[in-house]
C-alpha cells in the first residue's frame, strides 16, 4: 500500500496538482485508454487496492475468531496480495491500462472473499 501510495504522491508533486484525481490538462482524460491521466491511473490503483483489502482483512478476522483454519487463512490472504499485484502491475499498468492481469487481479479477489 505504501508503494501505491508514493506513487500517486509521485504523480502530484511531478504535475504540481495537489487536490483532486486527474490533471488539469485536456489531453490527459481519464478515458483515454492509449495515454491515460498518470494521476488518475495511479490513484485508481491506490483506491483499489484500498477498496477490497480491508474488507478482506476483517473477513479473514471474523473467520479466525469462529475457528477458522489458520493455514488456510493464511494462503488466502497471500493469494489475494498476489491477485492485487497482478490487478496493478500487470493489469492497470501495462500498456493501454488493459493488461493480462487485470481479469486474473480480480476475479481472484472476488472469488477469495
Amino acid at each position: 500500500m505504501l508503494l501505491l501510495s508514493n506513487r500517486v504522491i509521485y504523480q502530484r508533486l511531478k504535475n504540481g496538482q495537489y487536490l483532486g484525481d486527474r490533471l488539469s490538462s485536456e489531453k490527459n482524460s481519464s478515458g483515454n485508454h492509449e495515454n491515460p491521466d498518470p494521476l488518475y491511473l495511479e490513484s485508481r490503483c491506490h483506491l483499489n487496492f484500498i477498496e477490497y483489502v480491508p474488507f478482506a482483512f476483517v473477513l479473514a478476522a471474523i473467520a479466525e475468531i469462529n475457528g477458522g483454519n489458520r493455514l488456510l487463512l493464511n494462503y488466502a490472504m497471500a493469494t489475494l496480495f498476489a491477485m492485487r499485484i497482478a490487478h496493478v502491475e500487470i493489469g492497470m499498468r501495462a500498456k493501454n491500462t488493459l493488461g493480462y492481469g487485470r481479469a486474473p487481479g480480480i476475479l481472484g479477489t472476488q472469488g477469495l472473499m
